[in-house]
């Protein structure tokens, strides 16, 4: 029996230094799901085919419709039925629009008409801001630097721009 208090905090030790022993064990995170675009361009086939909008085309104006399509086509390359949407899309936008006037001005400036596509960008360009559309208008803009950064209206539409979030 003397032997038993002796061994008593012996194995007392012995279980708790067993309770605190540290096993290292490695820890990767899941995998992260491939985003959609991830996804259109893993499945294969050709990779300039515009991925399908999440709007179900049928629910907006006959304007945005065209002007969606327009530029679906010109993600693709496919600049004939691009142009074919934007004269449908005249029909129905009012000509002030800066969303026509900006896919015209891309359009002017796919065929290289420099002139016509900086003179759309402008008109555009003032539309967004006109709205408030900055995000818009700076495309616009950037548009109208590509073309000729020394022009009168980049210079007279530089201001707005020159903040920190451009």
């Amino acid at each position: 029996m003397r032997k038993l208090p002796i061994i008593f905090p012996i194995l007392l030790v012995f279980i708790s230094s067993c309770g605190s022993v540290q096993k290292t064990v490695s820890y990767s995170p899941p995998p992260l799901k491939p985003s959609p675009l991830e996804s259109g361009i893993s499945g294969g086939g050709p990779q300039e085919l515009p991925i399908s909008s999440p709007v179900n085309p049928k629910t907006l104006d006959l304007c945005t419709r065209h002007l969606l399509f327009a530029d679906q086509y010109i993600t693709a390359s496919d600049y004939p039925d691009a142009a074919d949407e934007i004269k449908k899309a005249e029909k129905y936008c009012k000509p002030n629009d800066p969303r026509l006037l900006y896919m015209e001005a891309v359009m002017a400036d796919i065929n290289e008409n420099r002139e016509e596509a900086y003179r759309l960008y402008y008109r555009a360009a003032k539309g967004y801001i006109k709205k408030g559309d900055l995000d818009s208008a700076f495309k616009c803009y950037s548009g109208m630097v590509s073309i000729n950064p020394n022009g009168r209206e980049v210079k007279e539409l530089k201001p707005y721009f020159e903040d920190e979030n451009y």
